[in-house]
Order: structure tokens, then sequence, then C-alpha cells
């Protein structure tokens, strides 16, 4: 059976412009597990931060993070890439 999440957010990273992270889908409960099942569809690694996404879950889609939010959203993606990497 799969795991039922309760939260879930997704960050989207503009390499090219070079600014910060911004949010590009955050829900709770069914969409939450949709945001999981589409990343997971793509081969995109699930990361579990739970305070993490309760801090994303106060911005709406498209917003940047906060500056509060870089170490910890940093380390989310450096993360992220490792597990890329090693697939």
């Amino acid at each position: 059976m799969p795991t039922k999440y309760f939260k879930a957010a997704a960050l989207s990273l503009n390499t090219i412009s070079g600014s910060a992270p911004s949010l590009a889908a955050s829900g709770e409960h069914e969409i939450a597990n949709y945001i999981v099942e589409c990343a997971q569809r793509y081969g995109i690694p699930v990361v579990e931060k739970p305070e993490l996404c309760d801090a994303l879950s106060e911005l709406e889609i498209e917003e940047e993070i906060p500056p509060e939010l870089y170490e910890i959203a940093a380390a989310v993606l450096q993360e992220v890439g490792a597990l890329i990497k090693r697939s």
C-alpha cells in the first residue's frame, strides 16, 4: 500500500535567472498525494522535510521562498540533486 501524505510541496528552481526557488505546488491530503505521485512518475526524488513543507504552505504558488528558508531549501535541493545523480 502506498504511503499517504498529509502535506506536500514542490519547489521550482530557475538556474538561468539565478532567482530564489519558488513554490511550484502545495496541498494537503489528496492534493499532497497527487503531488508526490507526479514527482515519482517523472523520476523526481521525494524528500520528507515536514518543517519546510509547513513553512512553504504559507506561500502562494510561484512566490519565491523567503530568505529565512534558503538554508533548508538549499539542503533539500542538494539532496535531490545527489539522489538524481545516483539513479
